[in-house]
């Protein structure tokens, strides 16, 4: 089973105030209480109520209008661990709001080990893509900008998102008249490795410059498929890849499969699709699944793609781009 990391949401619940701050009364304060909400999906290895066990929470005491100038200061909370599940978080030691004051909330997987601020930047760390599938990581973080304590002294949602680009297949048969059997894909001459990500306002950004340059991942096939929208899907159990996101014009898709009827076998190879100039970048947090259309011969394969925000609940508005290709069988 591929290793967890994170959850897409989660709340935390902090009330009172910081150490250096202005201090509440002793009958306002109350410690961190922690719930979880992780929204659904139907296939892959991603973050689910059942498999969040600890995140880590950086916050500081500051107005994010100043951070340009002034950068986040001193961390009021530094790498804190939460650790549990649903219902039940704890942490080694209570916080407890300030008066008045707004705080800067950024939470990341526990194995993480190089948060930092640098200046008057916001916080980076490094991330490294695993060579194989089934060992890649589903990464989320949070970033909440200028809280203050909640009126009721109730819980504070923390929401989590993607920032990976997740990527599946699926194939439907040129003719239902012949058995297709799809033995490997793989994905090639793309950015992998590790790359720096760091936090902003809004989705956050990746820099790439010191990842891997032309990596090959093979996608992991289920041994059944499940038809869906005329086309079977292929995805394993936590098969999906989890890559960075990137420019992907150009890069090559591999689908080595074979056709047969009764005792006869009308291909048997590898053909590949290369994306063509103009294709749209993977941005973070997208949901991609590549839809081939396999024919029975040496055809080319027709390829289709559907995008959608991994990082809503909604997981079914998906678009669907045209992508005309002429692939090419494989020598």
């Amino acid at each position: 089973m591929k290793k967890i990391l994170l959850a897409a949401v989660a709340a935390l619940a902090i009330v009172g105030c910081s150490q250096n701050e202005e201090i509440e009364k002793a009958g306002e304060k109350a410690e961190i209480n922690f719930g979880t909400v992780v929204s659904k999906t139907t296939r892959a290895a991603v973050t689910e109520n059942d498999n969040f066990k600890a995140f880590k929470v950086n916050a500081y005491i500051v107005d994010a209008a100043t951070i340009s100038t002034g950068g986040l200061g001193s961390a009021y909370m530094d790498g804190v661990e939460y650790t549990g599940e649903k219902g039940t978080w704890v942490a080694a030691k209570a916080y407890y709001w300030p008066i008045d004051e707004k705080m800067q909330f950024f939470a990341y997987p526990s194995s993480i080990t190089d948060f930092a601020t640098e200046g008057t930047n916001y916080p980076t760390f490094s991330f490294a893509v695993n060579d194989s599938p089934a060992s890649q990581l589903d990464l989320v973080v949070a970033h909440h900008s200028d809280v203050t304590k909640p009126v009721d002294n109730g819980a504070y949602t923390l929401k989590f998102k993607h920032i990976l680009t997740r990527v599946n297949f699926s194939y439907k048969p040129e003719s239902t008249d012949y058995t297709y059997t799809i033995s490997k894909i793989e994905i090639k001459g793309l950015l992998g490795g590790t790359a720096k990500y760091t936090f902003n306002e809004s989705d956050g950004v990746w820099d790439t410059t010191n990842a891997t340059k032309d990596k090959s991942y093979s996608y992991s096939i289920a041994s059944s498929s499940t038809l869906e929208g005329g086309y079977y899907k292929l995805d394993d159990t936590d098969g999906s890849l989890m890559l960075l996101p990137q420019a992907v014009a150009g890069i090559t898709i591999e689908v080595t499969y074979t056709t047969k009827s009764g005792d006869h076998t009308f291909f048997t190879g590898t053909k590949a699709v290369t994306l063509p100039a103009g294709t749209e970048a993977w941005k973070i947090g997208q949901n991609i699944r590549y839809k081939l259309t396999l024919p029975v011969g040496g055809e080319a394969i027709d390829l289709d793609t559907d995008v959608n925000n991994w990082n809503t609940e909604d997981t079914g508005n998906e678009v669907t781009p045209n992508t005309p290709v002429t692939p090419a069988s494989v020598e």
